[in-house]
């Protein structure tokens, strides 16, 4: 078959005639894939006569759009695939015999031969009306990953952009589509297999139609690229007749996920927003679920702006409900590796040989890291128990580690440890709605934010001014929002990481006082007799911004969850090692004023010249 790009002419030689009509672009597209369609199957023998490209043009533009009103109204999924093609073609009727003899031409000279379906319709081009669409190396990677040659059915609910279905194009295994957006592509691609294809127009979740005997169909293989963070009802898991949804409380994204894997008798590969990988609260009842059960295969990070119509991070979760995995395998697809210089537009995703099979040996309890072509830079195999551990977190890249990261690691495993939630306590601030309130027990105070963290030393006094209103905390004790001396300011959103160590001069808890911005946290000295400094000292260091960045989470904003951070762990510092780490701190900080008095001493320096130079001479 010929290179995709070659085959952007294909639908450029027919759509030439529609130049000058008034549909959109992607519409003139389709309407030329419907046609060279239409002129496929009747070189196929798979139409009637009276359906044939020949009896059409014999009427002209009246028989053309006759024909085509014929087709459009005949059972799915002919009458999907030619969805809309009787409006398009009433709208350039103008153009429509020399269009349609171009398709008959191009399909007569075997134009399928040279180029793939798949191939053809990839030039459409985006229709802005459609959901998130994979790209054609994804879709690939997902079929080669949930299907083998012993699959004989697959489930593709909300497939709509026809990538999925042109992934499946050569395979012999039943597809049944299920969606609730009008899939006129899909259904084209379909017209090119030559098994049996199944598109239904339903919502999955509502209304699911893959039933047979009262209970749900299931499928050897499940691929799926759903709408996410969808708004959907309480009741769809409530009055669920089919026992779907073991986490009925799941937020859309688990509701999905649960559907999928009760249609799942294999594998299920599923794209889902890295949101859903280290989410609190339901989406980690649901990750819990998963990895309890040992359903969960792989996950594969994806690179950001690799989805068309998205710029929210993603992964490919690879479920397994015929195998318990007692291991997980993870693998950085957004890693130089992976990525394919692709014209002006993304990289494309390459190399996906390397994670089938990383994935594939990991049914047999084990992980062969792609013939070496996988480093631990690139994927790893994480136990079950360790992944539960950490708060069920499947985010790729919380144990998917640069060199210098696992460095850090093993380092820190080589030394006493505790849990920082055993060495300090921590505070959340001020929240918004008590900050800039106009009320008559509102007070200004001043707020360390993340530009107020110096690299060394302590945090120098914070110029932004903040009006605040203080209420009772959980503990009852409302003043412990206020920065007290030692206490270590530590950013986790945004520039997640920074840390700030609070002077001896802090002013007292009131009208003054020194508060932690809206994006970071407060740790404190759980004992009067101990001494955070130490702690914020090593945070501060190579090994602890490793550590730090080793659990920093986030979609679009980096973030370190509350959770996560306290069951970080740190090093168990002796009263020695803190006195030392104080010690330097104070030498830190005494360079750190010397730096900043000769830097005052260099501005003046210029500054006095020119002063000097605007005084008036005297003769």
């Amino acid at each position: 078959m010929a290179h995709t790009e070659d085959a952007k002419g294909v639908l450029f030689e027919i759509r030439d005639w529609l130049r000058n009509s008034p549909l959109e672009p992607h519409e003139c597209g389709l309407l030329a894939f419907q046609l060279l369609a239409w002129a496929y199957l009747a070189e196929e023998g798979r139409l009637d006569s009276t359906d044939s490209i020949d009896s059409a043009l014999e009427r002209g533009a009246a028989g053309i759009l006759d024909a085509l009103k014929r087709l459009e109204s005949r059972e799915a999924p002919v009458g999907q695939a030619f969805d809309g093609a009787f409006r398009r073609a009433q709208a350039v009727s103008d153009y429509l015999v020399s269009t349609l003899m171009t398709a008959k031409r191009l399909a007569e000279g075997g134009i399928f031969e040279r180029f793939s379906p798949v191939d053809i319709a990839d030039t459409l081009g985006n229709d802005r009306s459609m959901p998130i669409v994979a790209p054609v190396e994804l879709a690939a990677l997902m079929a080669n990953l949930a299907t083998n040659k012993q699959s004989s059915s697959i489930y593709c609910p909300w497939e709509s952009t026809g990538r999925l279905m042109g992934a499946l194009l050569q395979s012999l295994s039943t597809v049944y589509v299920e969606t609730p957006y009008a899939a006129p592509v899909s259904a084209l691609l379909s017209l090119f297999r030559h098994a049996e294809t199944d598109i239904v127009l339903s919502d999955p979740l509502r209304a699911p139609t893959a039933i047979k005997g009262g209970r749900l169909r299931k499928f050897d293989a499940v691929l799926s690229l759903p709408p996410w963070n969808m708004q959907i009802a309480d009741d769809v898991a409530a009055h669920d007749l089919y026992g779907r949804f073991p986490i009925r409380k799941a937020n859309s994204n688990g509701l999905v996920v649960q559907h999928i894997l009760a249609h799942t008798n294999g594998r299920a590969a599923i794209v889902v927003p890295n949101g859903f990988l280290f989410g609190l609260g339901r989406d980690r009842d649901v990750r819990e679920y998963l990895l309890s059960q040992g359903l969960v295969e792989a996950v594969i990070a994806l690179p950001t702006g690799f989805l068309q119509g998205t710029n929210i991070s993603s992964a490919l979760l690879l479920l397994n409900t015929r195998a318990r995995c007692e291991k997980v395998g993870l693998v950085d697809a957004t890693q130089p590796y992976f990525a394919k210089a692709s014209g002006k537009g993304p990289a494309a995703l390459a190399n996906t040989d390397a994670i089938v099979d990383f994935c594939h040996s990991l049914s047999g309890g084990h992980a062969v890291l792609g013939d070496h072509r996988l480093d631990e830079t690139m994927a790893v195999a994480m136990t079950v128990s360790e992944i539960l551990a950490n708060d069920a977190v499947l985010q790729v890249d919380r144990y998917v580690m640069a060199k210098e990261q696992r460095d850090a690691q093993a380092a820190l495993d080589a030394i006493p440890t505790i849990a920082l939630a055993a060495a300090v306590d921590t505070y959340s601030p001020i929240p918004n709605k008590d900050r800039g309130v106009d009320s008559d027990d509102a007070m200004e105070v001043f707020e360390v934010g993340a530009a107020d963290l110096p690299p060394a030393g302590y945090i120098r006094h914070p110029e932004k001014i903040v009006t605040v209103r203080l209420t009772s905390r959980r503990s009852g004790y409302s003043e412990e929002v206020f920065l007290r001396a030692h206490d270590v300011v530590l950013v986790t959103k945004g520039s997640t990481g920074k840390v700030g160590i609070v002077p001896e001069n802090v002013p007292p808890p009131g009208p003054g006082g020194w508060i932690a911005g809206q994006s970071a946290v407060i740790l404190r000295s759980r004992h009067p007799q101990s001494d955070a400094r130490g702690l914020g000292l090593w945070l501060r260091s190579d090994m602890g911004q490793q550590m730090l960045t080793s659990i920093k989470a986030g979609a679009t904003v980096p973030l370190i969850s509350l959770a996560t951070l306290r069951k970080l762990m740190v090093p168990r510092l002796t009263h020695e090692w803190i006195d030392r780490a104080i010690d330097a701190l104070r030498r830190e900080d005494d360079i750190q004023h010397q730096i900043e008095a000769l830097e005052q001493d260099q501005q003046g320096i210029a500054s006095a010249l020119w002063q000097e130079f605007l005084q008036p001479t005297s003769h």
